[in-house]
């Protein structure tokens, strides 16, 4: 009898405690439901692959000129699916032409990427032939900077010059650059995809300079945000990758090999 008694409080505090247990879990199991995973910052990408690991022996910054435009976002989408940081390097005119830019460019800053800044007009002779050029330059610069502040909260120091700038500017663009705490960068690797009829034509040329700039350990690949560029991206992400490359973010104050003189 107290035999009996004993082993039916024993399975009922066991059933009790394995009830407990079951609640815990399933109370676990949606508080985890809920989170809603935080898109890596510019910041977080900074502290994984610069401040707390050493900085691979072949790195890519992967650019992209000519935005906001209606495939940013399925750039940003590919690019989280393939999990490659980027450089977005946008034009001021751009910015007012389209809708949502907006919405497009705080998305670019939600998933980690950095905005940078490619003039207001793209226009070669103001920003380079006319007298006051290099002021020209800085101005419309500086204005885009405004712009992308206005909607975003962020401030970019970090600017493409149209057409190149190792090409282009004169010791005045220099001067005037240092004086505004603008940093520049050109590329060494160009896809020229705005120019190309189809994803092969641009894999090779991508092929085709990385083997004319010597296979660089710092590459600094141009694209642009084309429809054709979708196509090819995970072809060119991996093929650097199969080289030994690592995909880099941008941090405030890198200095770029391609823009050293």
């Amino acid at each position: 009898m107290r035999n009996s008694l004993f082993n039916e409080k024993l399975n009922t505090t066991l059933k009790s405690f394995l009830f407990l247990i079951f609640g815990v879990i399933l109370m676990a199991l949606c508080c985890m439901n809920t989170i809603t995973p935080r898109a890596a910052t510019v910041d977080d990408r900074i502290d994984h692959f610069i401040y707390q690991d050493p900085k691979p022996e072949k790195v890519v910054y992967l650019t992209f000129d000519d935005g906001p435009s209606k495939y940013t976002l399925d750039i940003l989408n590919l690019l989280e699916e393939e999990d490659v940081p980027a450089i977005f390097f946008v034009i001021g005119e751009n910015i007012d032409l389209l809708s949502n830019a907006d919405e497009v460019l705080n998305e670019v800053l939600k998933r980690g990427h950095y905005i940078g800044l490619h003039s207001m007009t793209h226009n070669m002779d103001k920003l380079y032939n006319v007298p006051g050029a290099p002021q020209n330059f800085v101005n419309e610069m500086l204005e885009v900077k405004a712009k992308i502040k206005e909607l975003t909260g962020f401030e970019s120091n970090l600017c493409r010059p149209p057409y190149g700038g190792k090409t282009h500017f004169k010791a005045g663009h220099y001067k005037a650059l240092e004086e505004a705490g603008l940093e520049c960068v050109d590329w060494n690797v160009d896809s020229l995809d705005w120019s190309k009829s189809s994803a092969d034509a641009i894999f090779n040329q991508v092929i085709a300079d990385l083997k004319h700039s010597n296979y660089p350990n710092e590459v600094v690949l141009l694209f642009h945000e084309k429809k054709l560029t979708l196509e090819v991206l995970p072809r060119v992400i991996e093929y650097y990758r199969n080289q030994g490359y690592v995909f880099m973010p941008y941090y405030e104050g890198e200095e770029f090999d391609c823009m050293k003189k």
